[in-house]
């Protein structure tokens, strides 16, 4: 496999992009440009930027609003969907202090397509995109690298997220490898994308938006979905979803795959994502 990795140093973690198909100087220049657009998502995503659409709406007051760019609009609708598929297990606004008597479903912002504008019901709204945000932000680059003709590709956002383009020529997939515990599968991706969320990289962040408190889990799930922004937000939900959550979802929802780490160190996969592990393993 003839490929070309370029890295750059972005939303506190490292993105990488592989390139196949493409002489080697090509393959900088398009790496190049799209880590050029990875800089400005990040001054529009970033709660730590001050200027940043999402650093702006969380100093808004209870019923202000402001005008919000296209990317910030995008990734909160993007999100707001799977907040609202996921009946909250996964929810960018998860750190917001909701006044007492507020209604359970009763959202803490909202968005008008008419005006492009987000307006917050909350005395301090408190977004993050930082479960969605690098997802988002590898869809974009492949879109950009689709526009220098760049189809065989694979991005990485730190240990996290994968973003699969087209394979190499002489490939099935890309090889990504699942660190479970003490095996380490190796998966073939391809037109797809696969996040991990666990503590052994994340720490012990991980809340579960519906009660405040920390999550329950303590191994590592895996989400497999279409876009990045999507199985980087589903591989939250799942690590604070039940085990019997998961596989129901994913029965629901034939176009995500799931895997999930338990306690006694064993490896159950889901729909999509267990074709592929069986795939990687014919005898598991």
């Amino acid at each position: 496999m003839n490929s070309f990795e370029h890295q750059h140093e972005a939303m506190a973690t490292t993105f990488v992009i592989h390139v196949a198909g493409h002489p080697a100087e090509y393959a900088r220049q398009a790496a190049a440009a799209a880590f050029r657009e990875l800089d400005r998502l990040e001054g529009e995503l970033s709660v730590f930027v001050e200027s940043s659409d999402i650093a702006r709406a969380n100093r808004l007051a209870g019923d202000e609003s402001i005008t919000i760019g296209d990317d910030a609009w995008q990734c909160l609708l993007l999100a707001a969907g799977v907040a609202q598929a996921t009946d909250r297990a996964f929810d960018p606004a998860y750190a917001t202090e909701r006044a007492a008597g507020t209604p359970a479903g009763a959202p803490p912002f909202t968005l008008d397509p008419a005006t492009h504008t987000l307006t917050s019901h909350v005395a301090r709204l408190h977004l993050d995109l930082g479960a969605i945000g690098k997802g988002y932000a590898l869809d974009r680059l492949g879109e950009l690298l689709g526009e220098w003709n760049v189809t065989r590709a694979c991005l990485h956002s730190g240990g996290s997220t994968v973003l699969a383009l087209a394979p190499p020529e002489d490939r099935s997939g890309w090889p990504v490898n699942l660190d479970a515990g003490g095996s380490r599968p190796t998966l073939r991706l391809a037109h797809a994308a696969l996040s991990g969320s666990g503590l052994t990289v994340q720490g012990t962040h991980l809340v579960d938006p519906r009660t405040g408190g920390p999550a329950a889990r303590s191994t590592r799930t895996w989400a497999l979905a279409p876009s990045a922004a999507l199985s980087d937000a589903l591989s939250t939900a799942f690590f604070v979803w039940s085990d019997d959550a998961i596989a129901a979802f994913c029965a629901a929802h034939p176009e995500v795959g799931a895997a999930l780490l338990t306690p006694d160190g064993r490896l159950v996969a889901h729909a999509a994502l267990q074709e592929l592990l069986r795939a990687a393993d014919p005898a598991s």
